[in-house]
């Protein structure tokens, strides 16, 4: 049964606004990828930055492979004497393979290739260890010695990932501007096309906001069942991204992982562009009925 303020036409008849419903959809499912996308993204970045945070490498080269390994030694007796240094562990012969693999090709790592000797050295987060120093005490055993602190372009990794995110936000933002400007043209549009239907109203003694009411009640429909179209849409979208990535690395590449807690707030899309609808509705209708006074 219709509620007494609700005087627009069936579904069948509002040729202005029936489309509006598949517009929202499309906006909310545009907006749900564009922010899984961005947590996604943050999530790796967060994992990757946190992993690299307070970790050092040292690496050394030469040719003779049993002095390498006699200052490898040494080297690794003044990184565990350094206050700070929690963790000194060298890299298996495995494990330095693996890492070369990618850039020489699998089996083509021979005997013979002066492969370097690696130490993975961990600092600690309350102890500030000058860097610069331990390379040229490191030095002092073999000027083959390199120290790789991965704070020095960690700065400009996690400056791309602000980038990405910031990047993000900007779409979601672009994306209910789009919103508001097509849900004012859809109501201007639905108010034009029953102008002769809102002047009775008004000549029946209807006041401005039972007009406006009935306008974003119908908007609020519109926004909310577009909404749940699109978030479902994305979902299927997003998990069928996953499924294509698994099938295609094969487990060379690592699989992203969804921060799903983080996730669960999309499930307030469809609400957020309900209510966005709703109420840009009710402020274009009672605009559009003052200057109709």
């Amino acid at each position: 049964m219709r509620t007494p303020y609700d005087f627009l036409p069936d579904v069948s008849k509002r040729e202005a606004t029936k489309l509006l419903p598949w517009v929202m959809a499309i906006m909310v499912y545009l907006s749900a990828l564009a922010a899984t996308g961005s947590l996604v993204l943050h999530s790796g970045f967060d994992d990757w930055a946190s992993s690299l945070q307070g970790r050092v490498t040292v690496q050394l080269t030469g040719e003779n492979r049993e002095e390498m390994n006699d200052q490898s030694s040494r080297i690794q007796e003044v990184l565990r004497a350094t206050p700070g240094v929690e963790l000194v562990r060298p890299l298996t012969e495995d494990e330095i393979r693996l890492l070369l693999e990618p850039w020489l090709g699998a089996g083509n790592i021979t005997e013979d290739l002066p492969v370097p000797i690696m130490i993975d050295v961990e600092t600690s987060d309350n102890i500030y260890v000058n860097l610069d120093a331990l390379e040229s005490k490191i030095k002092q055993i073999s000027d083959n010695v390199y120290l790789d602190d991965h704070a020095k372009w960690l700065d400009d990794f996690l400056r791309l990932a602000y980038t990405v995110e910031s990047t993000g936000l900007g779409i979601l933002v672009l994306i209910l501007l789009a919103s508001v400007c097509i849900i004012i043209f859809g109501t201007k549009s639905s108010m034009s096309e029953h102008k002769g239907t809102i002047e009775i109203m008004h000549l029946m003694g209807a006041h401005d906001l039972m007009i406006a009411k009935a306008y974003q009640n119908r908007f609020m429909k519109y926004g909310l069942r577009g909404g749940v179209i699109g978030l479902i849409l994305s979902f299927i979208t997003v998990y069928g991204l996953l499924i294509l990535v698994q099938n295609l690395s094969g487990g060379f590449v690592e699989t992203p992982t969804l921060p799903y807690l983080k996730m669960s707030l999309l499930l307030l899309f469809p609400l957020i562009f309900a209510a966005l609808t709703m109420i840009t509705a009710r402020i274009t209708v009672m605009r559009e009925l003052a200057r109709m006074v």
